[in-house]
């Protein structure tokens, strides 16, 4: 999680570092927001980036080509133009520099594209024919096309990284569908924009014309179900947020459709207002049954609300369970909770948890973890230390260490 580093004026390095370090240690999902002053997407996408570029980099290194074939990148980027949603040249903008030959890759795009496209014909006829004559002759892209040969190594990507990053827009935004829209989109670019040139080249390397696509957020939510007056510095009057949570849901479903986001989510939401979106979903499914007319009703994917050991939102989550919604937990380690006299958090200072963290030789936030993990939750833990990041990666190989006997004493210090 990104949360608590404040937003891109004062928080920006900060971000930045623990992103970074994060990655450096196996992490590869994350979550942010929108909302100004809380979260900086700007360094997330910053540090995502750099530690792709690091990678790429490392690849080369070692000898594997990273190179592209200027031609057929300059195709693959003209047929992506019929796709209206998708912007190759202004997602590939931050990467000037990134990869060698991509830049002139670019140059004569407002040419004739037929010209162009004759050309690049007439050139491919000439080497295969030559191919033909003589192999030894060949280049890669030439050969591969003639004989299906095998691809090259697999080469780092957003999707070989497995990079899973999360977003969600504030409530003082809900204000039309397509503002959710272009907010989840300008989004997905901020943070991702990045990968896309790793699409282009995924089309360009399969060879048959396939159009690239940009690469998604995992999730994107909506941050709150309303601007509570107070709730953000923009919540001001508590009407901020124009929309009705149902009308807001239908928009969300768009950004699923946009191809911006794989899975779409609620976060903060009482189990009332998730019933009633599950309500509305439903009955659209049902009238589509009905009338036999497409609809574009999606099931939340994922809700994003507080449990820790002491409020471990049970009611929530069986909902959630009933209808195949994944629950992320957020403040697992209890930094929702009012600390005690000293200072102290109250989870982390229980004398259960304290009790198993002895016992397992591992900290007290590692059983709280895998607490929350054997629950059948995700967690989005936080941490700017790196001796605690590394620690907390080990739940990444081993999140099951606390047995289930152990896991139900865990479940006796809740307070609801």
């Amino acid at each position: 999680g990104t949360a608590g580093y404040g937003g891109c004026s004062s928080g920006y390095q900060l971000t930045y570092d623990s992103v970074f370090k994060a990655l450096e240690n196996n992490f590869r999902r994350f979550d942010t927001a929108e909302a100004e002053g809380w979260y900086c997407q700007e360094a997330v996408g910053t540090a995502l980036r750099d530690y792709t570029a690091k990678r790429v980099i490392d690849e080369a290194d070692k000898g594997i080509d990273i190179s592209v074939d200027e031609a057929m990148l300059e195709e693959a980027l003209e047929n992506a133009d019929d796709n209206a949603s998708f912007d190759p040249m202004s997602a590939m903008g931050g990467m000037a520099g990134g990869m060698g030959g991509m830049g002139g890759a670019m140059g004569g795009m407002g040419g004739e594209k037929q010209q162009r496209k004759l050309e690049r014909e007439q050139e491919r006829a000439r080497k295969k024919a030559e191919c033909e004559k003589d192999p030894s002759k060949c280049d890669e892209a030439t050969a591969r096309t003639m004989n299906k040969a095998p691809p090259r190594h697999e080469k780092i990507s957003c999707a070989s990284l497995r990079l899973r990053i999360s977003s969600k827009i504030a409530p003082y935004d809900v204000t039309s569908s397509d503002n959710i829209r272009k907010h989840a989109e300008k989004t997905r670019k901020q943070l991702l924009g990045f990968c896309d040139m790793f699409s282009i080249r995924s089309a360009i390397a399969k060879g048959d014309g396939s159009m690239p696509e940009p690469f998604p957020l995992d999730v994107y939510y909506l941050h709150a179900p309303e601007c509570w007056e107070g709730w953000h510095p923009k919540c001001e009057t508590g009407e901020e947020m124009t929309m009705s949570l149902r009308e807001a849901w239908e928009a969300m479903e768009l950004v699923k459709k946009d191809k911006n986001a794989v899975k779409i989510g609620l976060s903060n939401v009482s189990e009332e207002e998730l019933q009633d979106i599950i309500d509305f979903v439903k009955e659209r499914w049902a009238k589509s049954m009905e009338t036999g007319e497409p609809t574009n009703a999606i099931m939340p994917h994922v809700i994003q609300n507080h449990a820790d050991p002491l409020e471990p939102n049970i009611d929530m989550r069986l909902l959630c369970q009933e209808n195949g919604i994944d629950f992320v937990s957020y403040s697992t380690l209890g930094t929702q909770q009012e600390f005690n006299e000293e200072g102290e958090n109250p989870v982390l200072t229980d004398a259960v948890v304290k009790k198993m963290a002895e016992k397992y030789e591992r900290s007290e936030a590692e059983v709280v973890l895998s607490w929350a993990l054997q629950s059948g939750m995700s967690v989005i833990p936080r941490s700017q230390d790196e001796e605690h990041i590394k620690q907390l990666s080990n739940l990444i190989t081993d999140p099951s260490f606390v047995s289930w006997e152990d896991l139900d004493e865990i479940d006796t210090i809740s307070i609801e």
